[in-house]
């Protein structure tokens, strides 16, 4: 069975950041133990410990597909940006943002989504996919067009559904190919760990064997700013709440045009920069 790459980032073992991105283009994804700072990490869980609670499992979906995709025992939180002042803080990681600027060029996307991904207890595997489909007519192109990182808030073991990930499928040619159990391995690792991954990687949430422990997750990627993303932020996070974030997380979630190197300028109101209503 494969793995993946894994690193561990704490203060006195200085991670080699080159070494985490060349492992990550090899393998397309890879596992960064101590991404998340133990008081970060405690802010993080405690800013959404409620919602968390009153959020309802399954999927809000009508169509068959979402509310198979999305898990009858699994919780989708969404708007995190209004919820966490620790998850705009977290944003604006430097290796994070690194993460981002490197695949999808600096200042060059915007958030795709922000969710917590809360499997619970009895959750059946969930369908391998790739991100990038998202975007079927450029996901398989050169380059990446999204580039995801979750953010394991509780641990994750190989019984409470651990992402499920094929490590090489980056560069399996085919919409989405069969994939053999034994070409894949669960994403184990520590509460505070992050999976950076492709958008290309073919991955899956895992089977939740246990009979009362939840695997919280903060999956977060970022899309290329040209294409539509997943989640519609300015419509989870209001104004007001928009006025108070950093001026990444406002670029990030929409508040800010995208301009590229070459043309135009994408995302505008009143032909202008939406900062102005900020």
């Amino acid at each position: 069975m494969p793995e993946l790459p894994r690193f561990r980032w704490n203060p006195d073992r200085k991670v080699d950041w080159e070494d985490v991105w060349r492992s990550l283009d090899e393998s397309g994804g890879v596992i960064v133990e101590g991404f998340v700072d133990d008081a970060l990490l405690g802010r993080l869980q405690r800013d959404f410990r409620d919602a968390i609670e009153a959020h309802e499992s399954g999927s809000s979906s009508s169509q068959k597909l979402w509310i198979d995709f999305h898990g009858a025992d699994t919780k989708r939180i969404t708007g995190l940006a209004a919820k966490s002042s620790a998850w705009a803080e977290l944003l604006c990681d430097e290796h994070y943002c690194e993460l981002g600027d490197r695949y999808l060029g600096k200042d060059g996307y915007y958030l795709n989504t922000a969710q917590l991904i809360c499997i619970g207890p009895g959750e059946t595997p969930q369908l391998m996919h790739r991100d990038a489909l998202n975007w079927p007519h450029v996901a398989l192109g050169d380059g990446e067009v999204t580039i995801t990182a979750i953010f394991a808030l509780t641990d994750f073991t190989e019984e409470n559904g651990a992402t499920v990930i094929a490590p090489g499928s980056h560069l399996w040619p085919g919409t989405l190919p069969q994939v053999d159990p034994k070409d894949c391995c669960q994403a184990v690792m520590p509460a505070g760990s992050a999976l950076l991954y492709s958008g290309k990687v073919i991955h899956g949430g895992g089977r939740n064997r246990t009979a009362d422990e939840w695997r919280v997750g903060l999956h977060a990627g970022f899309v290329s700013g040209w294409l539509r993303a997943e989640e519609n932020h300015q419509l989870s996070t209001s104004l007001e709440a928009a006025r108070k974030l950093p001026e990444r997380v406002q670029r990030l979630l929409g508040f800010r045009a995208y301009e590229p190197e070459l043309g135009g300028r994408l995302g505008l109101v009143d032909y202008d920069d939406p900062a102005n209503l900020l």
